[in-house]
C-alpha cells in the first residue's frame, strides 16, 4: 500500500535534502571528542520546529565544557485526535567525528546527493531520525491532518558518549511527564528493508585486564617476568573460559548468543630491548539478560587468581563500565504490533522483532518503563568514512510511520 503521491514524493524529497543542508555542515562534537557540544546545531533545528508550527521547549543540560555551558535537548509536540498518547521519534544531535577525512570520498561535513544517496557524517547517526521526525510532522502539519495520537519529537544531546546530558536527563527531570501514556520510536539502528524492529540490548560489560610481572632487560629474561607473554597466555584463557561458561542462547538477538571478545590493547614499552612489567588488555562483552555483572565478576576473579597462583604474575582485573538492558519491549505490545502492521501493509514484509548487541538510547526508556523500539531503514553506514543514507529509504520511513499514526488500530490498541 503505497501512501505517497509522486508529487508528495519529490516534495519530500526536496524538504528533506534542505533540510540536511541546514543543520549537518554545523558540527556537533562532544568535548570528550574536541568539540564545543551540540549548541550551534540546536539552534537551527529548534528555529526549524518553531518555523513548521510545533510546540517546542528546551531542557538543557548544564555542562561547563560546552558552548553556552549546556548541553541542548529539544522537544516538540503535534497534538493528535486523542491528547492522552503520545507517539515520540527520538533523534540525537550528535555525530563522532570524522576519522580520517583521506578515506571520505565526499566532504565528511557537507551533504553530497548522488542520485538516491545523500553522504556526510551524521547523516545516517542520527539524522536520519532528525529528518524522518520533521518531515513527518511538515507533511502532516501541510495538510493541516491531525495524527490519531499526539506526535513528539525528542532532539537528544550526548548519545554518542553515554547520554548523560541528552535522554538521561530528560528522564531524570521527569521531561515525558504530562503527555498521557508515552510510546518510543528511536531510528538509530535498522536493516536495509526495514524488517528489523529492535526491542531489546544485550548487558554490556568493559573490563580491563592487568598482567604485573618484572621489567628487565631482553638479553636477561631470566631476571624477569614477561608481563607481555603471560599477559597473552591469561587473555588467551579467559577467552576460552568465557566461551565454555556462557553458553546460553537466545534467538530473540542477533546473534544469538554472548559475545566477549578483547579489543584495546594499551602501550606497555617503547623500546624493543625490553621486557615488559606490565601488559593491559581491555574488552567488550555483550551479555544475554541471562547473565548478569555477578555472574561474570566470579568467573574473573577465579581466572585471575588461579593464573596468579600458577606463574608468580599479579593479575588483576577491573570493571571499567557495566550498562544493564532492562527488560525488553514485548513482542506483543501493542505498539511493536502496530509498527508490525505498518511495516506489512507499507511494504508487503514481515517484520521481526529482536534483540540486538549493541547499545542506544532505547535502553534507557526501557530500564523506566517505556515501550520501545529501535528502527529505521538504512545500510548502517554509522561512524564509517563516507557514511551515507539513501531518500528512498527516509520516504518509507516516512510512509511507514504515517500509517501508523493515521490507522484507528494504533489509537484503539494504545487505549485498551
Amino acid at each position: 500500500m503505497k501512501l505517497l503521491s509522486e508529487d508528495e514524493v519529490e516534495e519530500l524529497r526536496n524538504y528533506i535534502v534542505s533540510l540536511y543542508r541546514k543543520f549537518i555542515p554545523v558540527r556537533a562534537l562532544a568535548p570528550e571528542f574536541g568539540g564545543e557540544g551540540e549548541a550551534d546545531r540546536a539552534e537551527v533545528l529548534e528555529e526549524e520546529l518553531v518555523s513548521l508550527g510545533l510546540e517546542t521547549r528546551r531542557l538543557d543540560a548544564p555542562d561547563e565544557r560546552a558552548k553556552n555551558n549546556v548541553r541542548p535537548n529539544i522537544l516538540a509536540v503535534l497534538r493528535g485526535e486523542r491528547d492522552d498518547r503520545t507517539l515520540w521519534i527520538v533523534g540525537h544531535m550528535d555525530t563522532v567525528p570524522a576519522g580520517d577525512v583521506s578515506a571520505w570520498k565526499y566532504p565528511p561535513y557537507g551533504v553530497t546527493v548522488e542520485g538516491d544517496y545523500v553522504y556526510g557524517r551524521g547523516v545516517e547517526d542520527d539524522g536520519q531520525a532528525i529528518v524522518t521526525a520533521l518531515a513527518l510532522a511538515k507533511y502532516l502539519l501541510d495538510r493541516d491532518v491531525k495524527p490519531s495520537v499526539n506526535l513528539g519529537i525528542a532532539l537528544v544531546s550526548d548519545e554518542e558518549v553515554g547520554s548523560r546530558y541528552g535522554l538521561g536527563y530528560l528522564l531524570e527531570k521527569n521531561a515525558f511527564h504530562g503527555w498521557g501514556e508515552n510510546s518510543f520510536i528511536v531510528p538509530d539502528a535498522g536493516s536495509p528493508d526495514g524488517s528489523k524492529m529492535i526491542v531489546a540490548e544485550k548487558n554490556i560489560l568493559h573490563f580491563k585486564v592487568i598482567v604485573r610481572g618484572r621489567q628487565t632487560h631482553a638479553s636477561t629474561p631470566h631476571k624477569g617476568l614477561n608481563a607481555h607473554r603471560l599477559g597473552m597466555q591469561f587473555n588467551i584463557m579467559l577467552d576460552e573460559i568465557l566461551h565454555e561458561r556462557l553458553v546460553g542462547y537466545d534467538e530473540l538477538y542477533e546473534p544469538p548468543v554472548t559475545t566477549c571478545e578483547p579489543t584495546k590493547k594499551e602501550a606497555n614499552i617503547e623500546n624493543t630491548n625490553t621486557i615488559p612489567g606490565v601488559d593491559v588488555v581491555h574488552w567488550d562483552c555483550r551479555l544475554l539478560p541471562s547473565y548478569g555483572l555477578k555472574d561474570l565478576e566470579g568467573i574473573l576473579r577465579t581466572a585471575a587468581y588461579a593464573f596468579s597462583s600458577s606463574t608468580g604474575a599479579r593479575v588483576e582485573v577491573q570493571v571499567t563500565g557495566y550498562s544493564d538492558a532492562g527488560e525488553p519491549t514485548p513482542p506483543n505490545h501493542p505498539l511493536v504490533e502496530s509498527m508490525a502492521e505498518a511495516i506489512r501493509e507499507t511494504r508487503s514484509i514481515k517484520a521481526k522483532p529482536m534483540g540486538i548487541g549493541g547499545g542506544t538510547v532505547a535502553r534507557l526508556l526501557r530500564k523506566k518503563g517505556y515501550p520501545a523500539v529501535v528502527w529505521m531503514t538504512c545500510d548502517e553506514t554509522a561512524h564509517q568514512p563516507n557514511e551515507y543514507t539513501r531518500l528512498s529509504y527516509l520516504i518509507s520511513d516516512i510512509e511507514t510511520l504515517l500509517y501508523m499514526l493515521a490507522k484507528t488500530t494504533f489509537k484503539s490498541r494504545l487505549s485498551s
